[in-house]
């Protein structure tokens, strides 16, 4: 998995987080897309382990809205959301992501520094790229750097609501189609964040959060029409459902 060349190991993990983390990838990426019904039991056949920390899994997925639970289905993989819904997550990120990203400029070490550096090198060579594969992986290293920051607040709670909500715009994005030129507009702005990371500028830091997430939110409203339409094809709701 991408994401486990910046944060913590999965084997370092407990059992049910580690099955959390195993699922929430393969929804980011879209093996398991929108409406596929989640058997507990082959799950946990597939993963050579018991169903009840697939259950844990599962039940804390359904709160970060990944994850939908039906009377008769059990659970199914979520829709992706509509336009109103990715607006109000990304105004949610832009209350949190500024100050986690302040906080971690003091007390960033050189660990921390080459891991975001890594995801950014990540980055860069995906989103050179037209490859499917490749824009995956870009995506995944996206996610993963919006990840080390929370995680390097300091704030625990902040970096928990970040969890719960931080792959949703990964899952449009990949599922979505968002190609090479968002990849590299994504990239440059990490850049920057990052530079302000090194620089200890934590208003800077800041600053810099702010402006990728505004930025990150227009091009995922501006493309959100374009995906439904293609997504109608394939049977993938992207509207509302009221």
């Amino acid at each position: 998995m991408v994401k486990e060349k910046y944060v913590t190991r999965i084997d370092q993990l407990p059992l049910a987080d580690r099955v959390y983390d195993a699922l929430m990838v393969e929804f980011m990426n879209g093996v398991r897309p929108p409406g596929q019904r989640l058997k507990i039991e082959a799950i946990a056949g597939d993963m050579g382990i018991s169903p009840t920390p697939v259950r844990e899994a599962l039940a804390r997925l359904e709160q970060t809205g990944f994850v939908e639970r039906h009377a008769r289905r059990g659970y199914v993989v979520a829709r992706l959301l509509d336009g109103s819904e990715m607006a109000q997550l990304m105004d949610a990120r832009l209350l949190m992501e500024p100050t986690m990203s302040g906080l971690a400029a003091q007390r960033c070490d050189d660990d921390f520094l080459d891991s975001l550096r890594a995801t950014i090198e990540a980055m860069d060579r995906a989103g050179n790229s037209a490859d499917g594969q490749a824009l995956i992986e870009c995506w995944m290293a996206d996610e993963a750097f919006h990840t080390l920051i929370a995680e390097r607040s300091g704030n625990r709670f902040m970096a928990q609501a970040y969890r719960s909500i931080g792959g949703q715009l990964q899952r449009f994005r990949i599922i979505g189609g968002a190609g090479v030129s968002h990849a590299r507009a994504a990239c440059g702005e990490h850049r920057r964040v990052f530079d302000a990371l090194v620089a200890g500028s934590d208003e800077e830091a800041s600053a810099s959060m702010a402006t990728h997430l505004v930025n990150a939110k227009a091009r995922a409203l501006a493309d959100l029409q374009r995906a439904s339409d293609r997504m109608d094809g394939r049977g993938i709701n992207l509207r509302a459902e009221g």
